[in-house]
């Protein structure tokens, strides 16, 4: 494992740079620099060693590894891509300094010199000159020829430079009557090796050449050849197409006969049959449909029982949650056992909703309410407020070009909650988060989009699963994979449509298409031929006209689907046209005054207006003086009017009187 991991290591040093080249001599020349500089390096270190056993320490053996460390700098020059400056660097930089050091230490200890000196110096020099033939082709002549000169001359100007610098050879302690005789052998030994160098190298690169023309030739042939047999390959198929051509005409030729006849028996057995498959299909209908019924009405039943059996635990753990005495709480523990008294009512609260739901007939999902998209960003916030001042998100809304719209306001709080805590859960750890929110009104259908800067979806890959159960595309955090899902089928349900757009580790944007809903004024919520119940959105009233007079049963009925309705939408304005009511009871009026009329006002009910005849009697009267004497102790206003528009007109002007929500701060950005 380490041999291998050595290998690697080394192979990459030596390769350093290659991806620079533009040629296979000048990917050559920068293998061979790299592994010249290791290899001078370790040569430089071996000398280090030998000439400190030798000599011990002096001048000399300090600047060897220093020029051992000096070749190293090849490898950063060729990775950096000065490919040609490291070559240039390896060829010059060993004579240069192999001279320079040689004057150097002449001068330090020129009383202590050895005759050897003048030799092994030398001998250096004479080696490096190889350099430049080695790591330059033939055709880099400026850097080749500039190179070998710098090298040549060093070599032939030593004792010349030596003289110049007042420490040649000639002196008492060290003489040799030939000394002088060795340039003329270097000048050879030189020319001999430089001879071999070119003499090879021209050989090995017109070579290369010719491999490099060969192997071009092979690959057009190669080429010929493969269109060649593509053509063949194509008349081929032609061929066979051709006569599978001929051969499936004669076949028509000779069952069309057979065909028909085929045909004619068949029209025949079908005109017996009709009758009776009629029959069986009408058989299979009505099976069908009554099964869709059956599991309809089981599906009901299942979820009347989840919500009921959710019940029982957490109204349990709200009873042990009450036992608890926050006093004996450790301070420490205090903020947990908040949150999680507050996450447990707002569980209750759900659950209570759905039993609601559940209990009032499937017609009030159509049910269409005027919806305040800055009170419902507000709703969410408040129940996201942890998580959101935690992670410190910043939120830039815009609904000036759309203040409110016009849909079912549990799916619409679903969708944006599941949205928003998405944005939330999967935001970006390298930037703030940031969600904008914006909406825009057309003429026949809504706009919502919901955008953040977090970690984005891989559309390439999960574009069809986006929307699908259980999927999930992040693993780092929990999750279920189910609040996309829900999107997408809520919007649906809506008549509407969604659609994402995003960039990993940039940004995630949904687009929720939402139809415009029809007849807002008279949505119906309950239809009986002595009462019918209706819900205007646009002033988000509910209404009740009597068609009496009406029994103590029907009144009672009436008023107890009234006050299921409040407690699911809440409408602040309840609106009764009592022109035809009739007389009603003391008992069934102190029923409707001791029982809905407290339930309706904790419910939200602010104002009752009456819609009643000019000619009412004392009882009718009486009745209504009641209710406006008890209402007023739950907050309640009452007025009565004598038609349907002057109410309309009095419920617009209260609409548009400022409540305490309404005058708080509407900043667009929130963290």
């Amino acid at each position: 494992m380490k041999s291998a991991l050595e290998k690697s290591l080394l192979q990459t040093v030596i390769q350093s740079g290659v991806i620079y080249s533009k040629s296979s001599a000048e990917k050559r020349g920068i293998i061979l620099s790299n592994a010249i500089g290791l290899v001078l390096m370790a040569s430089c270190f071996i000398l280090f060693i030998m000439y400190y056993i030798w000599y011990g320490w002096n001048f000399v053996t300090f600047a060897i590894p220093a020029i051992g460390l000096s070749c190293l700098a090849v490898i950063p020059l060729n990775y950096k891509g000065y490919n040609d400056t490291a070559r240039i660097w390896i060829s010059i930089i060993i004579p240069l300094v192999t001279t320079a050091l040689s004057i150097y230490s002449k001068i330090l200890y020129y009383d202590h010199q050895e005759e050897l000196d003048y030799f092994t110096f030398r001998i250096v020099i004479l080696g490096s000159c190889i350099f430049p033939w080695v790591l330059f082709s033939l055709s880099e002549k400026k850097f080749l020829i500039t190179c070998s000169l710098i090298g040549f001359l060093l070599l032939m100007g030593y004792d010349p430079l030596h003289s110049a610098f007042d420490v040649p050879y000639q002196q008492d302690k060290l003489k040799v009557i030939n000394y002088y005789f060795t340039n003329i052998v270097i000048f050879l030994v030189y020319w001999a090796l430089m001879a071999h160098i070119i003499f090879l190298k021209r050989l090995s690169e017109n070579t290369e050449n010719k491999n490099a023309e060969l192997i071009k030739e092979l690959n057009i042939m190669n080429e010929t050849l493969i269109e060649k047999n593509t053509e063949i390959q194509h008349k081929n198929a032609e061929i066979l197409e051709q006569s599978h051509v001929l051969q499936t005409n004669q076949d028509r030729l000779w069952d069309a006969n057979q065909i028909i006849e085929g045909q004619r028996r068949q029209l025949l057995l079908k005109n017996q049959t009709l009758q009776s498959e009629l029959v069986d299909a009408n058989n299979i209908l009505t099976e069908t449909n009554a099964e869709l019924i059956k599991h309809n009405n089981e599906l009901r039943q299942f979820s009347f029982s989840v919500s009921h059996n959710l019940r029982g635990p957490v109204a349990s753990l709200l009873g042990l949650l009450a036992l608890i005495d926050p006093k004996s709480i450790a301070d420490e523990n205090v903020e947990i056992f908040k949150h999680i008294q507050a996450s447990t009512e707002r569980l209750d609260f759900i659950i209570k909703d759905l039993i609601k739901i559940i209990d009032i007939r499937q017609d009030i999902f159509q049910i269409r309410q005027k919806i305040s998209l800055d009170q419902e960003f507000k709703s969410i916030h408040d129940i996201l407020e942890q998580e959101i001042y935690t992670h410190h998100v910043a939120f830039r809304n815009d609904f000036s070009r759309c203040e409110v719209i016009y849909s079912v306001k549990p799916m619409i709080h679903n969708i944006l909650y599941n949205l928003i805590s998405n944005s939330i859960k999967y935001r970006s750890l390298d930037q703030p988060p940031v969600i904008e929110i914006s909406a825009e009104e057309y003429k026949d259908h809504f706009i919502l989009v919901v955008k953040d800067n977090g970690l984005g979806i891989d559309l390439n890959t999960h574009r069809d699963n986006v929307f699908k159960l259980y999927r999930r595309f992040h693993r780092h955090v929990e999750g279920r994979g189910l609040g996309l899902y829900l999107v997408k089928l809520q919007c649906e349900a809506l008549g509407g449509s969604v659609e994402v757009e995003s960039e990993l580790n940039k940004f995630t944007r949904f687009t929720l298409r939402l139809p415009k809903p029809e007849n807002l004024q008279m949505q119906l919520l309950m239809d009986e031929p002595y009462a019918k119940i209706v819900f205007d959105a646009t002033t988000n009233s509910t209404g009740l006209t009597w068609f009496g007079p009406v029994s103590s049963e029907q009144y009672r009925y009436v008023f107890s689907k009234a006050l299921e309705f409040l407690s699911i939408y809440n409408t602040p304005t309840w609106v009764s046209d009592i022109s035809r009511q009739g007389r009603i009871g003391k008992e069934d009026q102190l029923w409707m005054l001791t029982t809905i009329l407290p339930e309706a006002a904790r419910n939200g009910l602010k104002r009752i207006a009456s819609i009643q005849p000019s000619d009412y009697d004392f009882d009718v009267q009486e009745y209504l003086n009641a209710i406006e004497m008890n209402i007023s102790k739950f907050g309640i206003r009452y007025k009565s009017f004598g038609n349907l528009q002057d109410t309309v007109d009095w419920i617009q002007e209260e609409n548009e009187k400022p409540t305490s929500f309404q005058s708080h701060d509407r900043s667009v950005d929130r963290i």
